[in-house]
């Protein structure tokens, strides 16, 4: 999608961040910037699909359901179904061009003030967010999802979603020697510090901790699980005998010494992450 196909809210906004930014003020940047673009709509519409979520163009207030927004500002915002008191959570993600962690708002207790309508702003009647820029796109959860799955799945899909425009937003920096990290230990200790709002320390040292549960687990000869990733274990690799090989180019015989029994770890996939991998798309890999 050239950039004067784009959207004239999208195209706008993205002008607006040449000017207030260190970006070139190019045509073939700007290109560029289309580019990006496209492949976050693409990997919303992919992610909220294999999350079973509907793409629609309005969403009632009083609608039950949970869904995840894409703004014209390239903003993402889950809003939760409906709670007792008729509530809802909300969690809301700028992702900046410039900034490896998103600024992010999490509110509950909170209602929609009108209907979710794409080419509107989001209006809530209470909490601290009051509205939003205009809605791109909508991603409503099925009526058959309960409620609790319907959070779940959300909360996956802003997660998903927030890093994945992250990433995409890292194909455009200009100097790549000063490209922020994002899937490093110290980086997700960054996110999750922004994203509950502790010391950047304290997620660190609950990353750390997690980590050697699952290392103390293994060698304590458990199948340690990793949510729905799969699981860590150790398999013990029976010993080996002393063999002769012959060198495939020289044909000089070499003698392979006798190895003892030995543990090695595992890693075994679920298959809820075969699956999942089996169904991404080249074009929405960034």
């Amino acid at each position: 999608m050239s950039f004067n196909s784009l959207p004239a809210n999208i195209r706008m906004h993205l002008e607006s961040l040449i000017k207030i930014s260190e970006l070139p003020d190019t045509n073939d940047f700007r290109e560029i910037l289309a580019d990006t673009w496209n492949k976050k709509c693409l990997l919303f519409e992919q992610q909220t699909g294999m999350l079973d979520l509907e793409m629609i163009e309005t969403f009632p207030e009083t609608d039950p359901r949970g869904i995840i927004v894409l703004t014209y500002s390239g903003s993402i915002l889950s809003i939760g179904p409906l709670e007792e008191e008729k509530t809802r959570e909300v969690e809301y993600a700028s992702i900046s061009l410039r900034s490896d962690v998103p600024k992010t708002v999490s509110i509950v207790n909170t209602a929609l003030g009108a209907p979710v309508k794409t080419g509107s702003s989001i209006v809530f009647s209470r909490g601290k967010l009051k509205k939003t820029s205009a809605v791109y796109k909508i991603a409503v959860c099925n009526t058959s999802i309960p409620t609790e799955t319907q959070k779940e799945r959300i909360h996956e899909g802003m997660i998903f979603l927030t890093n994945g425009f992250m990433k995409i937003n890292r194909s455009i920096y200009i100097d790549k020697t000063n490209i922020p990290d994002q899937f490093t230990a110290k980086s997700m200790a960054r996110y999750i510090a922004k994203k509950y709002n502790i010391t950047g320390t304290l997620a660190k040292k609950i990353i750390d901790d997690y980590i050697l549960l699952i290392e103390t687990g293994m060698m304590l000869g458990e199948s340690v699980p990793l949510g729905r990733i799969g699981r860590f274990s150790l398999k013990q690799k029976g010993p080996q005998k002393a063999r002769i090989l012959r060198h495939p180019e020289t044909g000089e015989e070499i003698t392979v010494k006798a190895k003892p029994p030995v543990s090695v770890p595992k890693i075994s996939f679920s298959t809820y992450i075969k699956e999942k991998a089996a169904s991404l798309k080249d074009d929405t890999i960034v």
